[in-house]
C-alpha cells in the first residue's frame, strides 16, 4: 500500500543524510563510544516486545519480531534508541546485534521531524518501507511527524523511516501529549466521595427502589428511533458545561464527544480495551489523570478514557451510586450494551466488551443492575453468565440440554444431559470452567458457562436414599423424571450405553440419583444384567444376528426381530446359546436384555422334526401364528438348510430358538435345489470337440480286437496262441477283421502283442480294456437329458462348492463309524467344507476311497525323517486323500508331500487336503469346475482342463456319494444341470 511513496522516500533519504552530517545527533551527549559496540544496530527477536521509557511506567509502544533499529546506547539490560524526540528502550534479552544494514534505509534523524504530531486513540501498526509491520503505537500516545502524505504519516523510529496509515482513530495535532495513563502524570484531584459539588442525592437508592420503568424481557436491547429522530434517544441529563475546553482537577464530570469512546484497563501495565462510552453521555470521573486521561470507575476497578474525546461538564443530574457491586459477578458472552433507565426509557450509555468479568449490584428480573462510571445501569441477562464462587452449592441450567461428561478414563465422554431451567446441587467447584456433580456411581462434569448460581429453594426431590447393589444399562437416551409435584417433569437424560445404579424398583420404573436429585426412568429404556439362571431374553436391537459356531467360526445364519422374547438353552458368557434346527445357534447378549414380562405363546412343547429339510432361496421370514395373525419374529438367511417339523400346503412348520414358526414356501425349496446353466454351443458342437480329444471307454473290454497280419512278425505262424512284434510305425487296432471296422486304438512300432488266432489276413489280439469311444457312446454320457433326476447318476450334477449342511453328529454316527482313523473326525470335514467351500460328503467319499475306509498306512501316520533325500526333524505325517502318492512310490511320496504341507495331525491332513482339492477344480478361479460333470467335460471351455479321458468317469464317481447320502437324513442337495443350445 506504500508503493507510491517509494520515489519520495529515496529523495528524503538523500536529503536527510546531508542534514545529518551537518547537524549533531540528539544522541551525541548520551550515546556510548561506537568502538564499544560490535554493531550499532539491533534486530528484535520476539513479537510484541515492549518499548518503555522507565521501569515505573507502562509500555509506550511495541516492536515486532524482525524490526531493526539503530542503537543509541546500551545500559545494563536495556538497549536505548530514538523514539519520537526522546530515547526509549527494550530489554536486551529480546534483541540480537546485527551488521549495519543499507544506509539508505537506516539513516533518518529524528531532529529533522517537524512540529506536528499524531495522537493515537487505538493501537496502530507502524510499517517499514516494504510494507512490513515493525511495531505499534499505543492508545494515548502522541508521536512527532516527519512527513505527511495523502494516505499516511511518515515517522522516524530508531533512525528508520516508517509509516502510519491514516485512520479515524489517528488525529493530527500541533501539541505533544503524554503517552498513556501514568500516576506520575496525574494532577491532584478532589475525591468524588468528598467533593462538595458532587450530586449524590440519587446515589444511595436501596434494593427496593426501582427505576421509573423496570427493564423487562420485552424491552429491546436497542430501541428503534421515534418518528422524526435520526439517532437513538439518549438519556436526558441536566448538565452545566464549563465554558473552557480545558479540564481542571476540580471538574467532576465529562461529556463524550465521539462515537464509541474506548475505555481502557491499565492494571496489567498495558492498555487493554474493556468497553466504550456512548457519544453525548455524561459521566462522573474519579480524578484527572495527567494531560490526556480521565480515571473512572469501571466495575470494581478503575479505567481510563481519553480527554481529547470529551468536554468538561461542571454538574449533572445523574442517578449514581457509590456501591460498585455485591458478592456476585458476571462475565459477558458478547459485547453487551449497558442502559440507563432513569428517564423511564432504556437509553444505551455504554458497552462492556465480551469476556469481561463485572460485579452485580442486584438481580432485576431479566436484567442485572450494575454501576458504570458511578452511574446506575442495566445489562440484559442473555448477554452474560454469572460467575461462580467456590462456596456456591447449587446451579441453575440456563442453556440446555446441558451435556454431562464422565472423566474417569482421562478423557471427556458425554454420558447425559441436564434440562434448561432445572436447579442441581454440585459436589464442588472444579476449576475455572466446570462443576463436579454426583452422577451414577461416580462423578460427572458440566460447563459453568451454561449455568448460573442458584439456591436449593426450588428443589423438591433432593435424594436421601443410598443406591442398591443393582444397576442397569440404558439401551437408548433415557429421560429422567421428577415426580415430586405429582406430574412427571423431565429434568435430565442418561445417555445410551451408560451403566447406572438403582435406588429402588418402583413398578414400571427405576428410581435413580442424578446430581443429588431423585428421579425415575422407565424400565423399557434400560436393561439389567443377565443371571445364569435366566431362561429367556428379549431382543432390543433391529435384526440381531444368530451365529452358527459348529465349524469353529461364527457364521451368520438367521436374524431375530426387535421386541421378541426367546427361550435360551444356556448362558454362554457373552452369548446366549439357543436351539437352531438340529444344531445350536449363538446370540450376542449386548443386543438383548432379561424380559420384564414373559408371554411366549408359541413356545415348542416337544414337537420334533421329520427326516426332511428345506433350502432357503432368499432371506425368508419366520412367522408366529399363535395370535391368529402372522407376526414375524425371525428371518432365516439365504442358503440355509433347515429341518421341517410339519409340511403344510403353503408353508412348512419349524422350531427356531424353541418357538414354533411358519415359513412360507414362496422362497424355499423343499427337496433338491435345481439350477440350470446355459452354455453357448449346441450338444452336437460339444460332441464334435470331445471326439477330437481321444475319449476312452472300458465298455468294449470284453470285445475282440484285430490287427492286419502284414504288419506283425510272429514267432510261430502255425501255432496259436503266440506272440508277435509290430513292424509298422503306427498300427490301427480294429473291432473286426476288416478295414471298415471301428478303430479301437493303435500300437507303436516294436510293440509286442499276444496273438490269439488268425482270421483270414487278420490276427485276433489281446487289447484293452481302454479303447477309443464311439461317438454314440460319448453322446450317451455327454447328454444331460439322458439322466433321470431320481437316478444315482444324477449326482454328477451335484454342486460341490457348497456345503451339504450335514450335522456333525450325523457324520460321526452314520458315516464315519468304524472307519478306522477317520472315525469321529466329522468336525474336521465340516470345518474343511466351510473353510474351502466344498461339499463335505464329497470330501468324505474321496477320503474313504483313498484311505481304504481309514485303514491305509498314509492315513494312520508315517514317520518321516527325510524329504527329497535330505534329513528333517522326524515327525509323523498323515495324508487323507492320497495327494502326491504316485503309483511308483505311494507311501514315500505321499508322506513327504504331507511333511512339506505340515499335516502332522489327522485333522490337519483332512483340512489341508481339502484346500488342495478345492483349488485344482472346484474353487479354481479360472475353471470353476464344481460338479463332476464339469470336471470331466468342462462345458464352459470344452476340450481343456478335463479331469479324465474315460467317458464314464463322472458317473463312476457318484455311486459312493449317493450311498453316503442314503445314510443320513438332514442335508441339502443342490444340482447344477448344463443346458446346451438347440441345434440349428
Amino acid at each position: 500500500m506504500f508503493v507510491k511513496f517509494k520515489k519520495l522516500y529515496s529523495v528524503v533519504a538523500v536529503l536527510l543524510l546531508l542534514i545529518s552530517y551537518a547537524s549533531p545527533s540528539i544522541y551525541a551527549s548520551a550515546a556510548t563510544d561506537s568502538s564499544e559496540l560490535p554493531a550499532p544496530y539491533i534486530q528484535v527477536v520476539q513479537d510484541g516486545t515492549a518499548v518503555k521509557e522507565s521501569e515505573d511506567t507502562p509500555p509506550i509502544g511495541e516492536l515486532a519480531k524482525g524490526a531493526i533499529v539503530k542503537v543509541a546506547k546500551i545500559e545494563g539490560e536495556h538497549v536505548y534508541f530514538q523514539w519520537g524526540k526522546e530515547l526509549a528502550y527494550v530489554d536486551v534479552v529480546h534483541t540480537q546485534r546485527i551488521d549495519p544494514p543499507s544506509p539508505d534505509d537506516y539513516s533518518y534523524d529524528s531532529d529533522n521531524t517537524n512540529d506536528s504530531y499524531v495522537q493515537i486513540q487505538e493501537k496502530s501498526a507502524v510499517y517499514s518501507q516494504n510494507g512490513e509491520v515493525i511495531g505499534y503505537l499505543l492508545p494515548g500516545d502522541t508521536y512527532p511527524i516527519f512527513q505527511e502524505t495523502d494516505e499516511a504519516f511518515q515517522v522516524v523510529i530508531g533512525s528508520q523511516l516508517a509509516y502510519i496509515q491514516k485512520t479515524a482513530s489517528i488525529t493530527k495535532t500541533e501539541q505533544p501529549s503524554d503517552h498513556q495513563p501514568s500516576e506520575a502524570d496525574s494532577t491532584t484531584s478532589t475525591d468524588p466521595a468528598n467533593s462538595t459539588d458532587s450530586t449524590d442525592s440519587e446515589s444511595s437508592s436501596n434494593l427496593n427502589e426501582a427505576p421509573s420503568s423496570q427493564p423487562t424481557e420485552t424491552t429491546p436491547a436497542s430501541q428503534p428511533a421515534e418518528s422524526g429522530q435520526t439517532s437513538q434517544p439518549r438519556a436526558s441529563v441536566a448538565t452545566t458545561a464549563v465554558q473552557t475546553t480545558a479540564f481542571t482537577a476540580s471538574i467532576k464530570y465529562f461529556q463524550v464527544t465521539v462515537d464509541k469512546l474506548p475505555v481502557y484497563d491499565n492494571s496489567t501495565g498495558k492498555l487493554v480495551q474493556v468497553g466504550t462510552l456512548e457519544k453525548g453521555q455524561v459521566f462522573p470521573r474519579i480524578k484527572d489523570y495527567g494531560a490526556n486521561w480521565h480515571e473512572i470507575q469501571f466495575g470494581s476497578k478503575t479505567a481510563y478514557v481519553l480527554k481529547s474525546s470529551t468536554i468538561p461538564v461542571s454538574s449533572a443530574n445523574l442517578k449514581t451510586s457509590t456501591q460498585t457491586g455485591g458478592a456476585s459477578t458476571f462475565t459477558t458472552t458478547a459485547d453487551a450494551p449497558v442502559y440507563d433507565n432513569s428517564t423511564g426509557s432504556l437509553i444505551q450509555i455504554a458497552t462492556i466488551q465480551k469476556g469481561l468479568s463485572y460485579p452485580i449490584i442486584r438481580d432485576y428480573g431479566n436484567w442485572y443492575e450494575i454501576s458504570i462510571s458511578e452511574r446506575i445501569a442495566y445489562i440484559h441477562k442473555s448477554l452474560v453468565h454469572v460467575d461462580f464462587k467456590s462456596s456456591d452449592r447449587y446451579f441453575l441450567v440456563v442453556n440446555g440440554p446441558l451435556p454431562v461428561y464422565d472423566n474417569s478414563t482421562g478423557q471427556l465422554v458425554q454420558v447425559g444431559t441436564l434440562e434448561k431451567g432445572q436447579v442441581f446441587p454440585r459436589v464442588k467447584d472444579y476449576g475455572a470452567n466446570w462443576h463436579q456433580i454426583k452422577y451414577g456411581s461416580g462423578y460427572g462434569y458440566v460447563l459453568k458457562q451454561s449455568t448460573e448460581p442458584a439456591t436449593s429453594a426450588s428443589i423438591k426431590n433432593l435424594n436421601s436414599l443410598a443406591p442398591t447393589s443393582q444397576y442397569f444399562t440404558t439401551i437408548a437416551d433415557t429421560a429422567v423424571y421428577d415426580n415430586s409435584s405429582g406430574s412427571l417433569v423431565k429434568f435430565a437424560t442418561i445417555q445410551k450405553g451408560v451403566k447406572y445404579p438403582i435406588l429402588k424398583d418402583s413398578g414400571n420404573w427405576y428410581m435413580v440419583d442424578v446430581s443429588g436429585r431423585a428421579g425415575y426412568v422407565h424400565k423399557s429404556s434400560v436393561k439389567l444384567p443377565f443371571k445364569t439362571t435366566d431362561r429367556y431374553f428379549e431382543v432390543i436391537e433391529d435384526r440381531v444376528t444368530v451365529y452358527d459356531n459348529s465349524t469353529g467360526a461364527l457364521v451368520p445364519v438367521a436374524y431375530l426381530e426387535k421386541g421378541q422374547v426367546f427361550p435360551r438353552v444356556s448362558d454362554g458368557g457373552n452369548w446366549h446359546k439357543i436351539k437352531y434346527g438340529q444344531k445350536f445357534g449363538y446370540v450376542w447378549k449386548e443386543s438383548t436384555r432379561p424380559p420384564f414380562q414373559i408371554n411366549v405363546k408359541n413356545e415348542n412343547q416337544g414337537l420334533q422334526p421329520l427326516n426332511q429339510t428345506f433350502f432357503t432361496l432368499a432371506d425368508v421370514p419366520v412367522y408366529d401364528k399363535s395370535t391368529g395373525s402372522l407376526v414375524r419374529f425371525a428371518i432365516l438367511k439365504q442358503g440355509q438348510s433347515y429341518p421341517i417339523i410339519r409340511d403344510e400346503t403353503d408353508a412348512v412348520v419349524i422350531d427356531l430358538s424353541g418357538r414354533i414358526g411358519y415359513v412360507l414356501k414362496n422362497d424355499i425349496q423343499v427337496g433338491p435345489i435345481l439350477r440350470y446353466t446355459q452354455y453357448n454351443l449346441t450338444l452336437d458342437e460339444m460332441l464334435a470337440i470331445q471326439m477330437t480329444k481321444n475319449p476312452q471307454t472300458d465298455l468294449y473290454r470284453n470285445q475282440k480286437s484285430y490287427v492286419h497280419s502284414a504288419y506283425v512278425q510272429v514267432q510261430n505262424a502255425t501255432t496259436f496262441p503266440t506272440k508277435g512284434t509290430v513292424t509298422a510305425t503306427t498300427l490301427n487296432v480294429r473291432e473286426g477283421a476288416g478295414e471298415t471296422y471301428w478303430i479301437v486304438g493303435t500300437l507303436k512300432q516294436g510293440a509286442v502283442v499276444n496273438i490269439k488266432a488268425k482270421v483270414g489276413d487278420w490276427y485276433e489280439i489281446d487289447f484293452g480294456p481302454w479303447k477309443n469311444a464311439k461317438q454314440a457312446d460319448v453322446l450317451s454320457y455327454l447328454d444331460p437329458s439322458r439322466f433321470s433326476r431320481d437316478s444315482k447318476e444324477y449326482f454328477q450334477f451335484l454342486v460341490l462348492s457348497e456345503t451339504a449342511g450335514v450335522p456333525v453328529s450325523d457324520i460321526n454316527n452314520k458315516i464315519l463309524a468304524n472307519k478306522g482313523i477317520l472315525s469321529g473326525k466329522g468336525q474336521a470335514f465340516v470345518e474343511a467344507a466351510e473353510q474351502y467351500h466344498i461339499n463335505e460328503i464329497y470330501l468324505i467319499s474321496h477320503s474313504l476311497l483313498e484311505t481304504g475306509n481309514g485303514t491305509s498306512a498314509l492315513a494312520n501316520g508315517i514317520l518321516v525323517d527325510k524329504v527329497d533325500g535330505k534329513p528333517v526333524t522326524p515327525k509323523t505325517v498323515y495324508n487323507m486323500y492320497g495327494i502326491g502318492a504316485y503309483d511308483s512310490c505311494p507311501n514315500t511320496c505321499g508322506a513327504e508331500y504331507a511333511y512339506k504341507q505340515g499335516w502332522f495331525t489327522p485333522e490337519a491332513a483332512i483340512i489341508g487336503g481339502a484346500q488342495y482339492i478345492a483349488s485344482q477344480y472346484i474353487s479354481n478361479p479360472t475353471y470353476k469346475q464344481d460338479t463332476l460333470y464339469k470336471m470331466r467335460w468342462n462345458p464352459a471351455n470344452p476340450g481343456t482342463h478335463q479331469y479324465a479321458t474315460d467317458i464314464g468317469w463322472a458317473v463312476k464317481q457318484v455311486a459312493n456319494i449317493s450311498r453316503l447320502y442314503d445314510l443320513i437324513d438332514n442335508y441339502t442337495l443342490i444340482f447344477d444341470i448344463p443346458v446346451y443350445q438347440s441345434s440349428k
